[in-house]
């Protein structure tokens, strides 16, 4: 076997599974809705508006900035971002009855992330194996 066949192995087997890089996108994309809904609720409705808006989104933004490291090997990665994940979703139940966002998508994208996250794929690949 020549030496490319083995690099390409090795790069195959140190791809990132698409659990993984489905939560990393979805982590990714709630801290962008929750950067657009504030910004929206800022121009329609003013600053105290958009700052109610960007304290429902805080997990998210914390969860998006942790999803940049998931490319690193590390169980403590996941762990934290399962936490986060229903941090979120505990701090934005209450959106849900006032009418604010994200609504049922901060629920709904937590628990999505949780059960990706605890995956057998995503648990190898965080712990290295």
């Amino acid at each position: 076997m020549s030496d490319k066949g083995v690099e390409a192995e090795e790069f195959e087997a140190a791809r990132m599974p698409g659990t993984v890089r489905v939560a990393r996108l979805l982590a990714w994309a709630m801290a962008v809705i929750g950067l657009v809904c504030v910004a929206s609720a800022g121009w329609l409705f003013g600053a105290r508006s958009a700052g109610i808006t960007a304290l429902l989104f805080v997990p998210s933004w914390l969860l998006g900035l942790l999803a940049l490291a998931f490319g690193a090997v590390g169980d403590g990665i996941r762990v934290t971002a399962v936490l986060l994940a229903v941090l979120n979703m505990l701090w934005t139940v209450p959106s849900i009855p006032a009418g604010r966002p994200p609504g049922w998508l901060g629920p709904a994208s937590a628990i999505v992330l949780v059960v990706l996250l605890f995956r057998r794929s995503a648990r190898t690949w965080f712990a290295g194996e």
